[in-house]
């Protein structure tokens, strides 16, 4: 008897349902083999559909993402064995461990993750976004205000009273910066009036500052002082067609905040015992 296309649909129907009808009695987690008319075949119950029936999962999957280096170890300890490891991608202030790790037995699943993603602090994205950007008097007066606490040389009370300054002289027109032999700047400014010519003046402002600032935002052990890192700055004036504008420049930022990076690698290879390697898992 000739086997039509017809048959072999309903007889591929049929096996079909035949497999799901299995599915519902056997196993979820394994793959089991049965006969048909064109051979063997497979049904596969180790995927998400059948294994999610299971009472627990198979094995530990995932990713977790923490904030502090107390919940990293915790969760590290609770997780890890002698095999995970332990990666950090500086750039990305990242620091991952992967729980079930290749061994050298053989291969694992790599698929159990812990990530503690450290963020920067307001005060440095702050200072690193204005960094090298040009200000307007008053815009300049006013961010030196607000972040008056992280300054620490010039004396505050100094910086504080560049900055008044700056935001009193809006109305005048700055006429030259000369070089001093301390290595500051000399501002000229002329105030006028309508009628008449003003006053004169000149405002004497430092080349340079000093900053400590926290560079990430990490909990504060109780007792201890947060850990804040320097930064020297350089200030630059221009002024154009009267008008002044401030900016300052910061000395590698960025070689900064690695080291305050790695000095979370250091307590976190200290707290647990381990070496952090330098990189990304694949």
């Amino acid at each position: 008897m000739t086997r039509t296309e017809n048959d072999a649909i309903i007889e591929m129907a049929a096996t079909g349902a035949r497999a799901q009808a299995l599915a519902t009695v056997l196993e979820p987690g394994k793959i089991y083999a049965f006969p048909t008319a064109d051979g063997p075949q497979l049904l596969d119950l180790d995927v998400e559909e059948y294994t999610s029936r299971l009472p627990v999962p198979q094995r530990k999957t995932g990713a977790v993402t923490v904030e502090d280096v107390a919940s990293f170890e915790a969760y590290y300890a609770k997780h890890s064995d002698q095999d995970t490891e332990t990666y950090v991608n500086v750039d990305q202030r990242c620091i991952t461990a992967v729980l079930n790790a290749h061994s050298q037995e053989g291969p694992r699943w790599g698929d159990h993750r812990l990530h503690l993603q450290l963020k920067t602090t307001l005060s440095w994205v702050a200072w690193t976004c204005n960094d090298r950007k040009w200000m307007p008097q008053r815009e300049f007066a006013e961010f030196v205000e607000d972040h008056l606490s992280d300054i620490r040389e010039p004396a505050a009370a100094l910086m504080l009273e560049i900055a008044t300054t700056f935001q009193a002289k809006t109305k005048v027109n700055f006429a030259s910066a000369t070089r001093l032999s301390s290595g500051d700047a000399n501002l000229v400014w002329e105030e006028t009036t309508d009628a008449t010519a003003g006053a004169k003046g000149n405002l004497k402002v430092p080349t340079e500052f000093k900053i400590a600032v926290k560079c990430l935002e990490l909990p504060v052990v109780e007792g201890e002082d947060p850990v804040v890192y320097g930064l020297d700055a350089r200030f630059r004036y221009r002024i154009e067609r009267g008008q002044l504008y401030v900016s300052y420049l910061l000395d590698d930022p960025q070689a900064v905040l690695r080291d305050a990076v790695l000095a979370v690698v250091g307590q976190v290879e200290g707290g647990l015992g381990i070496e952090v390697l330098r990189g990304t898992p694949a």
